[in-house]
């Protein structure tokens, strides 16, 4: 019996994944052999992993002095990965665990610390059912952290899942991990007329699907949308009223795609002109911007009556296209590429700008709305983007290599952003993803975006999948059940060590520069961004970051938040 922490591995035959140190299984920084010891503010996420071997089924069981928190336990399954067997998937455990002697069962435990402990020693034990007994010591650190994420890893997908029940335990497990699913829901074939512009279609839990076709049967210059199905489906998780009894109480979706786009409300090629300027491209066809400007006017008002003001909305042009494509948009609006394409972007978030202001002006608290436009050339813009305090959300490779002109554009027009890439092979070190994030937010960022993140067959549970992180499993009575990644808890534990850095910035006044300087004294953010092709978000690679050297920045941070 050993315990690692959760972002290390080994793989099936006990060889280690990544560079760890030898004997690191049973001396390392949460484990010394003999004794567990970790470290928590007050609300935080702690997690420990057991590498298990043995001769009979086993339970076990985690008791403190007086601390009883919530512990949830998992059983990691091992899949094939680059040639070798390595555990990512996580199953709960159920009532027992079958044991071998000659094959590590790895065992991660989440431990959940209420945001009403008292700074001091917790000690207790973590026991075998076969006798064997861990002592385990928490302290809980004087100070918490926020309910309410201010770095925000959302989990990107596409196509909504067959029913609301599934959507819901897809965003109950990211909750768990302080992070979010997005999931859009049109396709690149919206445009023609006539075409198909939403796919908003999902079992609600009265057992009708969403009226899809009444949601997209928009006239132009219509002033009203049908919101109904919207708001069943959806309310929930909106306004966190979904996660009423979850660790963290509710909060509302840090992120969630709206339908607004080139092709709704209205189907862009029939009011199109051929021109490439989208500032003349409707000129003669003035309804297709009108109704776009009601539309999101209505939403706005429909939204504040439901009390939606602390949502995270986005209107986000994901599509690409050209001229000549006429199931397709004109541009390409996702990593657009060329001047025009800027331009159209500059064109839609004007009509933004007007749609979303003319409710929100006359009402307070204001519904949130984000034009986000997702940028891999931030080199070609030519301007067009000037001036727009927009979510930029910035690919690896761009960050990377264009840091200092995307920051640049951040300051002066007071740009949120955000990175996206991909999450780390199975077969690589998950530290990637915890240096991934603290690297985009030690250079500005205030979030990280994987790619995809939706494994919907469940070939996940037998082969590696880099973008599985959520895994559709078919349950015993057909019903699917989602699974998730070890490599979410990486994402959490990056999460939270940005709590106590964002903590530590407000206390000491520290500029990105200092902050960031801070961070390099222990950890060496120097990253290669891995491309599969030019269009490739890219993989960030941080092959000089060790464990410890992240233990010891959490550990520095937390000394100096105790002062």
């Amino acid at each position: 019996m050993s315990v690692i922490p959760v972002a290390d591995k080994y793989d099936i035959e006990g060889q280690p994944v990544g560079d760890l140190p030898e004997g690191y299984r049973h001396r390392n920084s949460i484990f010394n052999g003999e004794r567990i010891r970790l470290s928590a503010a007050a609300g935080e996420v702690i997690s420990f992993q057991m590498l298990l071997r043995g001769e009979k089924p086993v339970s076990l069981e985690l008791a403190l002095d007086s601390l009883q928190p919530r512990v949830d336990w998992f059983e990691a399954v091992y899949v094939s990965a680059h040639g070798r067997r390595i555990p990512d998937p996580l199953l709960p455990v159920g009532d027992s665990i079958t044991l071998t002697p000659d094959q590590d069962s790895a065992i991660v435990a989440d431990i959940y610390v209420p945001f009403d402990a008292k700074p001091g020693m917790q000690r207790g034990t973590v026991q075998v059912s076969d006798g064997r007994v861990i002592p385990i010591e928490i302290e809980i650190l004087p100070f918490a952290i926020p309910r309410a994420a201010s770095f925000f890893c959302e989990m990107n997908g596409y196509g909504l899942p067959d029913t609301v029940e599934q959507y819901e335990a897809l965003q109950q497990i990211a909750y768990d991990h302080r992070v979010h699913v997005n999931i859009l829901h049109y396709s690149h074939h919206t445009a023609a007329p006539g075409a198909r512009k939403t796919n908003l279609d999902m079992r609600m839990r009265s057992g009708r699907r969403m009226d899809n076709r009444r949601y997209d049967d928009i006239e132009p210059r219509a002033k009203h949308a049908y919101w109904d199905d919207f708001a069943t489906a959806f309310g929930p998780y909106l306004d966190g009223s979904l996660f009423e009894n979850g660790h963290r109480g509710p909060i509302p979706a840090p992120g969630f795609y709206l339908s607004f786009h080139e092709s709704w409300p209205l189907n862009c090629r029939a009011y199109y002109n051929g021109d490439p300027d989208a500032y003349r491209a409707f000129e003669a066809t003035p309804e297709y911007a009108d109704t776009y400007v009601n539309v999101l006017s209505d939403f706005v008002e429909f939204a504040q009556m439901r009390g939606w003001n602390d949502t995270g909305f986005q209107i986000y042009f994901n599509n690409k296209g050209s001229r000549e494509e006429l199931t397709k948009a004109p541009w390409i609006l996702d990593e657009p590429a060329s001047y025009w394409d800027y331009r159209a972007l500059r064109y839609y978030g004007g009509l933004t700008d007007v749609g979303r202001e003319r409710e929100s002006s006359q009402r307070t608290p204001r519904v949130k709305i984000d034009f986000r436009i997702d940028i891999s050339r931030p080199e070609f813009c030519r301007g067009q983007l000037d001036g727009r305090d927009d979510l930029w959300v910035v690919s690896a490779s761009a960050f990377e290599n264009y840091r200092r002109l995307v920051t640049d554009r951040a300051d002066r027009d007071g740009l949120r952003l955000w990175v996206y890439g991909s999450a780390n092979h199975v077969h690589q070190s998950n530290r990637d993803i915890q240096a991934w994030s603290l690297d985009a937010w030690s250079g500005g960022a205030t979030g990280v975006v994987p790619w995809q993140t939706i494994n919907k067959d469940g070939q996940a549970l037998v082969e590696a999948d880099q973008f599985g992180l959520f895994i559709f499993d078919q349950g015993d009575q057909g019903i699917p059940e989602i699974r998730h990644s070890m490599r979410l808890k990486a994402f959490r534990d990056a999460q939270q060590l940005i709590e106590y850095l964002n903590l530590l910035q407000a206390r000491k006044g520290w500029t990105r520069t200092q902050r960031s300087a801070f961070v390099q004294q222990f950890v060496g953010l120097a990253a290669t961004v891995v491309q599969t092709h030019e269009a490739d978000a890219g993989t960030s690679q941080y092959p000089g970051v060790k464990g410890t050297a992240w233990d010891r920045l959490r550990q520095a941070t937390a000394n100096l938040l105790r002062e």
